[in-house]
């Protein structure tokens, strides 16, 4: 059986040449292959076809993006890395050509956005069409620090008492390890005089603190038991959980979401969640799909 493979999209944007950084330290941790993807970008013109000289040009400035890409992953001179560093020049749309890697691949490492010439999709927008509907985890990287991350920096992942949470439950606890990093499993409770100003009967946060701390133990405890390295802190807030997952992601060096689900408490939906914390977080973001779209074919609005 082939080694795995970690896939990052670029579209020459500062952003995706931070998420290649990113996408080769996964790499490294995880002992995948690393394969760099740019799509030429799409030029509406009305026309059938380009003329020879623009397309050409598109694909030169397409091939200059991939080699600065690579540069980056494999430096000249380096040495000691154990990934292999492929490059892909797709004709296809960036979500299309991502989406379909997405089937085999262990995850896929795209920019916050991107500032294409000509009429480039942004990977901005492609993190949405990914997040919704890729096969494999998907990591958003905001902005890559020059000194990397300590260990010290805690990875976070949000538990909504769900089963569609307990996927990004493991892959937290999993990067949590290879990463020698501490745990944190946050659970946001937000009853409705959050949003209205006004405290309803039976909704009290006293009264909900232990069946909230039961939702966290029950999520975490199988994988603490087969992480027994990974040093855990479970945190069951009165808070909105975009609030909640923003104000952790700012000390930490990754933050963990499920793609979809609804918790038994109001407000905790990671499907509208994750698109936020997506687009805010200050560190990278991983959107873990249900396994139950990894059995499902990719989407045909993309192909």
């Amino acid at each position: 059986m082939g080694r795995s493979h970690t896939v990052v999209g670029v579209d020459g944007s500062a952003a995706s040449l931070d998420a290649v950084r990113w996408a080769v330290l996964d790499a490294e941790l995880h002992g995948s292959d690393l394969t760099i993807v740019s799509a030429v970008p799409t030029v509406l013109t009305g026309l059938d076809a380009l003329p020879e000289r623009t397309s050409a040009h598109l694909r030169f400035e397409t091939n200059r993006i991939l080699d600065e890409a690579m540069s980056i992953a494999r430096p000249t001179g380096s040495a000691g890395s154990t990934i292999a560093v492929d490059v892909v020049l797709s004709d296809r749309p960036a979500a299309a050509a991502l989406l379909e890697m997405s089937e085999t691949s262990r995850m896929v490492v795209i920019g916050t956005r991107g500032l294409g010439a000509a009429q480039r999709t942004s990977l901005g927008s492609v993190s949405v069409a990914l997040s919704t509907h890729a096969h494999c985890p998907v990591t958003v990287v905001h902005a890559w620090p020059m000194s990397g991350y300590t260990g010290f920096e805690a990875v976070v992942v949000g538990v909504d008492g769900t089963s569609a949470a307990m996927a990004a439950v493991e892959r937290a606890f999993e990067e949590a390890e290879v990463r020698s990093a501490p745990l944190t499993a946050l659970h946001a409770w937000a009853d409705s005089d959050l949003s209205i100003g006004m405290s309803v009967p039976g909704l009290d946060w006293a009264d909900h603190r232990p069946e909230a701390d039961g939702v966290l133990a029950r999520a975490v405890d199988d994988c603490a038991r087969r992480h027994p390295t990974v040093a855990l802190r479970q945190v069951a807030v009165r808070d909105r959980p975009v609030h909640a997952l923003l104000d952790h992601a700012q000390s930490a060096q990754l933050v963990v979401l499920g793609s979809h689900g609804r918790g038994g408490f109001a407000g905790m939906m990671l499907g509208s969640t994750s698109r936020s914390v997506m687009a805010r977080a200050s560190c990278p973001v991983t959107v873990v799909p249900s396994a139950a779209r990894n059995r499902t074919p990719a989407t045909k609005e993309y192909l």
